[in-house]
C-alpha cells in the first residue's frame, strides 16, 4: 500500500511538472519575423487631408553589439538609400484607412511595406537600427491657414539573424523598443512591429507607429498676425469664399419686426491638435448686412460664450476658424415668435426644425446656421379683421330689412 501511494504521488508530481512546463512553453511569445512602419495622421473632424508623403530614415547602429564604423558598415541598407516613404493620397482618394473619430479628432493610418523582405543578410548576427521620421514632402503654403507636425517618436530595432542547415541567413526574431515617445520624452516601451497588427490583438497595423497632426482653416482671407491682436489682416466678411462659419437671421410673418434685434449666445471650441495653431487672443467674427459690415468685429475665445444681436437680413461671419471647430448657438425666445433653425455642415444643408438652439462643426466647404423667426397675425377669438367688410354688409342688410318691416307695420296699423 505504501509503495502504491508513493507511485501515485510521483505520477502526480510528474504530471504537475509537465503541466507547468507546458504552461511555460505556451506562454513564450512567438518570434517576430516581419516589421513595418505605421503612419497615423490625426486631423480635426471634417478636415480633408491633402496628398502628402512622409519620409523615414533607417539608420544602421550596431553589429553584434559593436558600434565601430567598420562593423556598422556590415549592416544592409534598408529602403531606398536608407529611406522609407509612406504616401497618403488625400481624403477619399488614397489607400489610407480611417481608424476612427473620437473627441472630434479623426485618425487615419497607413502601413509601409515590410522593411526586411529580400534583405541580403551577410551572415548570422544581431543587426540594430534606429528608425525615425525625418521629413514630409508637403509644403505649407501659409502658416496662417495650415499647420503640420512631424512625429517625435524614435525606435531602436534589433534583427536577430540565424543560419539554416545550408548556411542561408534568415530572420529568427525582431525586437523593437520605442526609445523616444511622441511627446519627446525617453521611453523603454517594447512594441510589436508585425504588419497587420500582432496576432490576436485589437490592432490592424504595426505598433511601430508615428503620429502626425494636420490642421487647416477653410477661409482664404489673411486673418492677420495671430501674435498681434491689433493686426486685422485683410478679410472681406461679405465674401462667402472667406467665410468659415456664419449664423444668419430671417424674420417672417405679418407682424414680424424687420428692425428688432434678436439676442444670441454662441460658444466655439477650436480643435487643439496643434497648440501653436490656436490663436490665443481669439477668433474674429463680423456682423454683415448685404455688402456692409456693421460695427466692430467681435472676438470669440475658444470655449467661452459670447453674446451678439442680429436683425432681419443680418449674419455673424467668422473668417479664421480652423476646420473642425465645433459650435453651440442659442437664440433668446421672443413673445409671439416661433423659431426654426437649419444647419449647413460642409455645404450639406439639413432640414429646418423647430428649435432655439443649434450645434455642429465647420467643415471644408460652406458652413452656416439659419434662424427664421415667424410672427404671423392671429386675430382674437371670434373676430377676424379680414372679414369685417362682410360683417358690415350683413349688418347693413339686416338693418335695412328691420327698417322695412317696421315701416310696413306702421302703414298697416294706420290703414
Amino acid at each position: 500500500m505504501k509503495k502504491t501511494r508513493i507511485l501515485v504521488v510521483t505520477i502526480m508530481a510528474l504530471a504537475l511538472c509537465f503541466g507547468l512546463l507546458t504552461l511555460s512553453l505556451a506562454s513564450e511569445p512567438e518570434p517576430i519575423v516581419e516589421a513595418a512602419i505605421t503612419k497615423l495622421l490625426q486631423v480635426p473632424e471634417g478636415t480633408e487631408p491633402p496628398p502628402m508623403d512622409f519620409i523615414f530614415t533607417v539608420t544602421p547602429f550596431s553589429y553584434n553589439g559593436s558600434e565601430e564604423a567598420a562593423d556598422v558598415a556590415r549592416l544592409p541598407v534598408i529602403g531606398a538609400e536608407g529611406k522609407v516613404t509612406i504616401s497618403f493620397g488625400g481624403f477619399g482618394v488614397g489607400p489610407e484607412v480611417l481608424d476612427g473619430t473620437a473627441n472630434s479628432v479623426s485618425t487615419y493610418y497607413l502601413e509601409s511595406a515590410e522593411l526586411f523582405s529580400n534583405i541580403p543578410w551577410p551572415n548570422a548576427g544581431i543587426y540594430e537600427y534606429y528608425i525615425g521620421e525625418t521629413d514630409s514632402t508637403y509644403a505649407i503654403a501659409s502658416p496662417l491657414h495650415e499647420a503640420l507636425t512631424l512625429s517625435s517618436a524614435r525606435y531602436r530595432i534589433a534583427v536577430e539573424v540565424r543560419e539554416d542547415d545550408d548556411g542561408k541567413p534568415y530572420i529568427w526574431n525582431i525586437g523593437t523598443v520605442r526609445i523616444i515617445r511622441e511627446d519627446g520624452t525617453p521611453g523603454t516601451d517594447k512594441v510589436d512591429p508585425t504588419p497587420g497588427g500582432p496576432i490576436g490583438s485589437e490592432f490592424n497595423y504595426s505598433q511601430m507607429t508615428f503620429t502626425n497632426k494636420y490642421v487647416k482653416t477653410n477661409g482664404t482671407a489673411d486673418p492677420g498676425d495671430p501674435d498681434d491682436p491689433d493686426d486685422p489682416g485683410n478679410p472681406d466678411p461679405t465674401d462667402p469664399a472667406e467665410s468659415t462659419l456664419n449664423i444668419s437671421k430671417e424674420v417672417t410673418g405679418e407682424v414680424g419686426s424687420l428692425t428688432m434685434p434678436f439676442n444670441f449666445a454662441l460658444t466655439i471650441n477650436v480643435p487643439n491638435l496643434i497648440p501653436g495653431y490656436v490663436i490665443g487672443h481669439g477668433y474674429k467674427a463680423y456682423i454683415v448686412e448685404g455688402d456692409d459690415v456693421i460695427g466692430n468685429p467681435i472676438t470669440f475665445l475658444t470655449g467661452t460664450a459670447n453674446t451678439f444681436r442680429l436683425t432681419h437680413g443680418q449674419k455673424l461671419v467668422f473668417i479664421n476658424t480652423p476646420v473642425g471647430t465645433t459650435y453651440s448657438v442659442t437664440e433668446t425666445a421672443e413673445p409671439g415668435y416661433t423659431t426654426t433653425v437649419a444647419i449647413r455642415n460642409n455645404n450639406v444643408l439639413g432640414a429646418a426644425v423647430a428649435s432655439l438652439t443649434a450645434s455642429g462643426f465647420a467643415g471644408e466647404l460652406l458652413n452656416g446656421v439659419y434662424f427664421v423667426n415667424d410672427n404671423p397675425y392671429t386675430p382674437p377669438t371670434g373676430l377676424n379683421i379680414d372679414n369685417l367688410p362682410f360683417y358690415g354688409l350683413i349688418l347693413l342688410a339686416v338693418g335695412g330689412l328691420v327698417i322695412f318691416i317696421v315701416v310696413k307695420a306702421r302703414k298697416r296699423s294706420k290703414g
